[in-house]
């Protein structure tokens, strides 16, 4: 998740400049190389930069500008258009977790991530052969534009951001321990809470969208999501059986999907100069890498230190979504004017 947002800072800035295959090229060929190099790795070592560092550099390489040329397409259902692109996502967490609890007792490690590589594989040459951007190439400038922190909303959408993303990635993470640990979860249950919870982002990423394109604006909706995601985290304290944590898990994965799809949306939206919005984008998902690479291990941490109690970093998760919900709305009365 790290690099994912991290190199956004870099490869959503190939959208202004005219490079966007040649990220698109590098993302796709990272992600393959990574799934494969996973399957035949025996060390930790060799896992770590297998998975962590060469997927995870295709990752950022792709993320960013893909999301970034999607609202220059449209002027009306811009939310709806990039929600329905991070679609993936929620696909992707019920399809890759199916492939391993379906493949892994029966074909071993290898071959399994090796069908999940060729998954990866066939997405790749797709989206390879379809994407392509529309606005005219800017002259090259430097790699960061910090003129865009001028603009107050901007400051404060990166902040509200920062701790909308610091607190929701810590139950994707550890749903499925809590529900062992704690609930006395199977695996397939504990897998189960998991593909819930990324499945109902089908709805997650496209009803709230569809709301905010034809309703309320994205930010106006964005904002009750990122609250309502927050308070969940924090009413997760009170789920202590197997069929609230499964009704929990659908209900958070529906807010905290359409949380993730729109805040980048709402980029693109508020942005007055549609030449500057991958930059813009790009600068948002380096300052949530942050979130993401402290977050869920301040979570974990916070876990691991009470001795298996997870009040402690459910408060932490919750009300950092809720300070990214308050901070948003503070950008809702500094917004542009057009």
């Amino acid at each position: 998740m790290f690099l994912l947002n991290f190199v956004g800072v870099f490869s959503g800035r190939t959208v202004d400049m005219g490079y966007f295959r040649h990220s698109l090229a590098v993302g796709c060929t990272f992600q393959v190389v990574g799934a494969f190099a996973t399957a035949f790795s025996t060390q930790y070592w060799q896992l770590f930069l297998a998975q962590g560092i060469c997927s995870g550099l295709g990752h950022g390489f792709l993320f960013a500008p893909i999301v970034s040329i999607i609202p220059t397409y449209f002027k009306r259902k811009r939310a709806f258009a990039v929600s329905l692109a991070t679609c993936g996502a929620a696909t992707g967490g019920m399809v890759f977790p199916t492939i391993a609890y379906t493949c892994m007792s029966n074909l071993g490690f290898r071959w399994t991530v090796l069908i999940m590589g060729f998954v990866i594989a066939f997405n790749a040459v797709i989206i390879f052969s379809f994407t392509k951007t529309r606005v005219p190439v800017r002259k090259p400038r430097s790699l960061f534009d910090p003129s865009a922190f001028r603009e107050l909303w901007y400051s404060l959408f990166a902040t509200g951001s920062f701790f909308c993303l610091w607190g929701l990635y810590f139950a994707y993470f550890y749903v499925g321990i809590y529900g062992r640990t704690v609930l006395d979860f199977t695996l397939r249950q504990s897998l189960l809470a998991i593909i819930v919870m990324n499945g109902v982002g089908l709805l997650g990423r496209t009803i709230p969208a569809l709301l905010a394109d034809r309703y309320f604006g994205i930010l106006n909706t964005l904002i009750p999501c990122v609250g309502i995601s927050g308070i969940l985290l924090v009413g997760w304290i009170g789920v202590s059986s197997t069929d609230g944590l499964f009704g929990w898990a659908v209900i958070y994965g529906i807010t905290a999907n359409a949380s993730q799809s729109l805040f980048p949306a709402a980029v693109g939206d508020l942005s007055t100069d549609p030449t500057r919005v991958g930059t813009k984008v790009g600068m948002v998902l380096g300052v949530v890498s942050l979130s993401c690479f402290t977050g869920p291990p301040i979570g974990g941490q916070l876990v691991t230190i009470h001795d298996g109690d997870y009040l402690y970093a459910q408060l932490f998760a919750g009300f950092s979504m809720v300070a990214g919900c308050l901070t948003y709305v503070l950008v809702a009365f500094k917004r542009p004017k057009r």
